[in-house]
């Protein structure tokens, strides 16, 4: 083990002086000489003490030097590079760990409410929306008198989000209430899949948060054919049918016109 001496002890050491590094500790040796050359063979460091520059800043170097040279335990024959810094300051230092987190966070959706609009609602199987009971739709066929049952729907308008200005024309944001109600459909997850419901509120405004995004429904008209659907923008691929036989609730399907039917026509009056 290699004799690290004190600040001190070098202080005291006279300019003439070699001072030499031994396992067992200094050496002075009294020769007047203008410069003294010494290499360490167990420590691998060369102490120069020359008489011209006679300041302190020199031996306090001395003394980091071969207390470094003694932590890092190196063999003579080994160059001092970069890497022995970071292992120096690391037993020098209390190691700090550092533990990485990857975190994401998605924006809430902005949809920017301009106006509403009623409208009747049939499906390409001619039946109606009938509210009966207070929270239940179910389509069916009516004629006559009984027409009058049927419900419009209070179709809430919004701007679509700048990032699907690429998903093609007549895909608009929408929110689908019963006129004269403060009900609003909505799709919720219920137990593995998805379900509709309808909801007391009042959503004519912009809608900013994740939460209501339930309500939001693509309006997705085709020119060509006249009708139109209605998915669910909280559940994509899920879209609002009826059922192919009468008096059944009206829902919601990730197979549209398959066993059910998804596709409406809307008249204005």
């Amino acid at each position: 083990m290699a004799f690290v001496p004190d600040l001190d002890t070098l202080e005291s050491s006279s300019l003439s002086e070699e001072i030499f590094y031994s396992a067992e500790g200094l050496c002075p040796q009294k020769k007047p000489c203008l410069r003294s050359e010494m290499t360490l063979p167990e420590v691998g460091i060369r102490v120069t003490v020359t008489n011209e520059h006679p300041t302190r800043t020199f031996r306090r170097a001395a003394v980091l030097v071969v207390a470094t040279a003694k932590l890092l335990k190196r063999p003579v024959y080994e160059d001092f590079v970069d890497s022995d810094l970071g292992g120096f300051l690391d037993r020098v230092f209390e190691p700090v760990s550092f533990q990485r987190m990857e975190v994401s966070y998605a924006g809430a959706p902005v949809y920017r409410y301009t106006r509403s609009q009623s409208f009747d609602i049939f499906d390409i199987d001619h039946k109606c929306f009938v509210l009966e009971s207070p929270t239940q739709l179910v389509a069916l066929h009516l004629q006559g008198p009984s027409a009058g049952r049927k419900v419009k729907l209070n179709i809430a308008l919004y701007r679509p989000q700048a990032s699907e200005g690429g998903l093609g024309a007549g895909r608009v944001p929408v929110a689908l209430g019963i006129k004269g109600y403060q009900l609003y459909m909505s799709c919720v997850m219920s137990g593995a899949e998805p379900v509709l419901q309808l909801e007391e509120a009042d959503i004519r405004r912009d809608i900013e948060s994740v939460e209501l995004t339930r309500f939001i429904f693509y309006r997705l008209d085709s020119p060509t054919e006249g009708t139109t659907r209605f998915e669910s923008a909280a559940f994509p691929g899920w879209f609002i049918c009826t059922s192919l036989q009468p008096r059944q609730p009206v829902s919601i399907t990730n197979h549209p016109d398959q066993v059910n039917i998804a596709t409406y026509e809307l008249s204005g009056h």
